[in-house]
């Protein structure tokens, strides 16, 4: 039965990615309005995505009414990004690494995303910029500053700053979100952390009959004169102490 849910999933992800893309292409060329445009198409493409996976999303706070800034969130698995998109309409940031994956890499293009190289300081300066344009735009913009995903066992790990420099330059606010999965007892996890290999956890993944995701909005942090580091320190805080919280009163 797995199997053939798999297969049913991989045609399905491709035809409604494929028409979505389709979609996205006369907007690439239509500036900020088109960028605004493409946000509300991967809002879409992301709510179908989540229909196919049978990914079913619980929100915890208050989603209407936010205010356009920057989305933070831990980092868990490559479906966090089908998460946000579903409740979010975001612009996404990538990695240069990541844009050059099989599979992913050209599913997280279909959102325009912001692209980081973590190895170039002037790539790194214009992303930032880019941050602050897209922000101004009252577009928000959803970074995961750990760096990395993990199991999200042991809490969050610290962030990078880099990330908070438009909001704490621009006074623009930060959300922070909590990330979750509830997974069954004896499932593979969906978390794609270590040393695991990209295309074995998600043809496994594939094949989960559903996946249950928590989502926790907390009230949104203004940056109030602080510095970029001092941001991410007071942002990271707030995250890791109520994310422990979450975790042990499920216990």
């Amino acid at each position: 039965m797995a199997f053939f849910r798999r297969l049913y999933r991989i045609a399905a992800l491709a035809l409604w990615t494929s028409v979505l893309t389709a979609f996205t292409i006369p907007y690439r060329f239509g500036g900020w309005k088109g960028r605004r445009k493409i946000s509300r198409i991967v809002h879409l493409w992301a709510k179908g995505v989540a229909r196919i996976l049978n990914l079913r999303i619980k929100t915890y706070g208050n989603i209407h009414d936010l205010p356009a800034g920057l989305v933070v969130s831990n980092h868990l698995s490559y479906i966090d990004v089908i998460v946000h998109g579903t409740v979010f309409p975001v612009r996404f940031t990538s990695t240069t690494e990541i844009a050059k994956w099989p599979v992913l890499g050209k599913i997280v293009d279909v959102s325009y995303p912001v692209l980081v190289n973590r190895e170039s300081r002037p790539a790194s300066r214009k992303a930032s910029r880019d941050f602050a344009k897209t922000m101004k735009r009252g577009m928000s913009l959803i970074v995961y500053p750990e760096g990395t995903s993990t199991d999200g066992k042991n809490g969050i790990l610290p962030f990078k700053s880099t990330s908070f420099e438009a909001a704490a330059a621009g006074n623009l606010p930060v959300l922070p979100v909590l990330t979750r999965y509830r997974e069954p007892p004896g499932r593979p996890t969906v978390c794609w952390f270590g040393d695991m290999t990209l295309l074995p956890h998600m043809w496994q993944v594939l094949g989960f009959p559903s996946i249950d995701a928590e989502l926790h909005i907390l009230p949104p942090v203004s940056p109030e004169g602080r510095s970029r580091k001092e941001l991410a320190s007071c942002v990271y805080e707030l995250m890791d102490r109520e994310y422990r919280r979450i975790i042990a009163g499920s216990a």
